[in-house]
């Protein structure tokens, strides 16, 4: 399981406390530090289902410095793939990744839903 977090995320210490509560174990990655690849960014879209968009950070800094409110829809798919690459505060957080499966932000009841699934 991968679970890439920005670690003074309030989200994502909350995410990361309900996963050590449970007792998984997981590989965790600063989005900030080492954000994914365009290559893994494709596969996280893939597997997601979630729309191009959901996977960014619309709230965040990074999103508002870039006025990507008003030219997202200009972006192709690579250019906004090689945007998260390059600046992991684009990028919606946590990520939880098991197999096949990506979750994007902490929901407590997606979490449970993936982790019953691997019990």
């Amino acid at each position: 399981m991968i679970f890439y977090e920005y670690p003074p995320c309030s989200t994502c210490k909350k995410a990361r406390q309900h996963l050590e509560s449970k007792g998984v174990s997981f590989e965790a990655i600063n989005l900030k530090a080492d954000p994914p690849s365009v290559d893994a960014l494709k596969l996280m879209l893939e597997r997601s289902g979630y729309p191009l968009k959901r996977f960014f950070n619309t709230s965040g800094q990074s999103y508002k410095a870039l006025g990507l409110k008003d030219r997202f829809e200009a972006l192709s798919e690579e250019e906004a793939l090689t945007l998260l690459s390059e600046d992991g505060m684009l990028i919606k957080r946590p990520i939880l990744i098991h197999q096949d499966t990506v979750i994007l932000g902490y929901k407590q009841e997606d979490y449970d839903t993936l982790l019953e699934t691997i019990e």
